[in-house]
């Protein structure tokens, strides 16, 4: 694939989580934690490396707290599960995307429960349950849904070859 194609990819996949995650910000930041953008990692068994990288990229920009993150910089943090787990979900694609899906849900569960946690002094093992449980509605229930859509539509597979 060409350079060109994985940046310009990469920016568009970031630049539209960063867009749901803002415009759904009552619930895409704190406890609820139900980030409609997080849909997004359905794309990334097809898209490959420039959907890790955006979602990466639209992470870090998304938690910010200039665009409604209550957190401040301890979600920064949230960065790099993002990217491992991400990078996870790819790696699953032939084995099953749908398990690919709930390990990244759990990995950010647990990872953003910390931060919220340790942020606003909430019991963990409280913020654990509620906040994996809006994570994993997005990321693998819906986010596996889009994935099986695209897939079947086949529009991404002739430019990408998944």
């Amino acid at each position: 694939m060409r350079r060109s194609l994985v940046v310009a990819t990469a920016a568009v996949y970031a630049a539209m989580y960063v867009v749901l995650a803002v415009a759904f910000s009552p619930i895409s930041y704190g406890v609820i934690n139900l980030r409609v953008a997080n849909i997004l990692i359905g794309l990334v068994p097809i898209l490959g490396w420039p959907a890790i990288i955006g979602q990466t990229l639209g992470v870090f920009i998304a938690n910010q707290p200039a665009l409604g993150d209550t957190l401040g910089p301890i979600d920064l943090i949230n960065v790099i599960p993002t990217f491992v787990f991400a990078w996870v979900v790819w790696k699953m694609r032939n084995r099953s995307v749908f398990l690919g899906l709930t390990v990244y849900s759990i990995a950010l569960g647990f990872s953003v429960s910390y931060a919220l946690s340790y942020a606003f002094d909430l019991p963990l093992l409280v913020e654990v349950p509620l906040v994996t449980s809006g994570i994993f509605l997005a990321t693998a229930v819906l986010g596996y849904i889009l994935y099986k859509a695209v897939r079947r539509s086949g529009a991404l597979q002739r430019r990408f070859g998944s």
